[in-house]
């Protein structure tokens, strides 16, 4: 039996297509048909229902595609794992991070964390911060950066608590922020566990009005563009900040909310300690 006999079969399972699977393999259609053949002789049974042109998987081919999966992805492991230690890797490191973090302190905190550590190959699996604790738990990424924490029985410790900046754009930097924040629109990231703390101080206000995104990314292009103005901590608007393409204020009156990045993991490990030390040096100096 031939590990690309069974490559073709689960994409010819996946789409009851064998014109299709042909297509995903890069294969022809009639190399599918002999790709399946084969499998079936071996396996002494037919895998699909057969009506036409049309292909259906039948019970015992729906069992043996659980199977075929976790042979394929045992064998690429294996490939991957022996092409790491060729290349001088010793393991491998796979972290769970929000968008909002990956944006701004993960490049420093990776490039850091590879210059003390080659011999670790690091994957990066960019995931909404209600997620992480999750992945971390069912054991998808080794560890998580995120705003949230988890309800999920993990291990989680804080690396930052940084204030908020009320960020706006640049032409308005001489306006007086509460002015702002009853002219403007507030723009806010649908995952912001701050932003109840903010609302609170803002129905002090005569009025206000705000609208809800899911990336803080599109939340400063928005506000770059005059589309509203933002809460955001520190380390998520240092690059535009310096590059002039934003103004930044710090607001008494929400000085005390704060906006917490924590470091999940499921395990103590020699990895993911050296990890964490990294990333709290990374939070420390900033």
């Amino acid at each position: 039996m031939e590990i690309e006999w069974l490559r073709t079969f689960i994409a010819a399972a996946q789409t009851e297509n064998f014109r299709q699977a042909a297509e995903s393999r890069f294969i022809t259609q009639s190399t599918v048909s002999k790709h399946i053949q084969h499998l079936e002789k071996a396996l002494q049974t037919s895998l699909f229902e057969r009506h036409s042109k049309h292909v259906k998987l039948n019970y015992l081919g729906t069992h043996f595609l659980r199977q075929a999966e976790k042979i394929v992805a045992t064998v690429d492991e294996a490939v991957q794992s022996t092409q790491s230690l060729k290349s001088g890797f010793t393991s491998q490191l796979t972290i769970g991070v929000a968008p909002q973090i990956a944006n701004s302190t993960l490049p420093a905190i990776i490039e850091r964390f590879q210059q003390q550590k080659p011999a670790i190959q690091l994957s990066v699996e960019l995931l909404k911060s209600n997620e992480i604790g999750e992945a971390v738990y069912a054991g998808a990424v080794d560890i998580g950066l995120s705003k949230l924490t988890s309800t999920r029985d993990v291990q989680t410790k804080i690396l930052a608590k940084e204030p908020l900046q009320l960020i706006v754009p640049i032409g308005k930097k001489n306006i007086d922020p509460m002015m702002l924040l009853q002219q403007e629109t507030i723009l806010t990231h649908e995952y912001s566990p701050y932003w109840q703390e903010v609302q609170q101080v803002l129905q002090q206000l005569p009025s206000y009005k705000s609208m809800q995104l899911n990336q803080t990314e599109v939340i400063k292009n928005f506000v770059k563009q005059g589309l509203g103005i933002a809460f955001l901590p520190q380390s998520v608007i240092e690059s535009v900040y310096h590059e002039q393409l934003l103004h930044s204020y710090s607001v008494k009156a929400f000085s005390h909310i704060v906006s917490n990045t924590y470091f999940l993991s499921k395990y103590v490990t020699a990895n993911s300690e050296a990890f964490l030390a990294v990333c709290t040096a990374i939070y420390k100096n900033r």
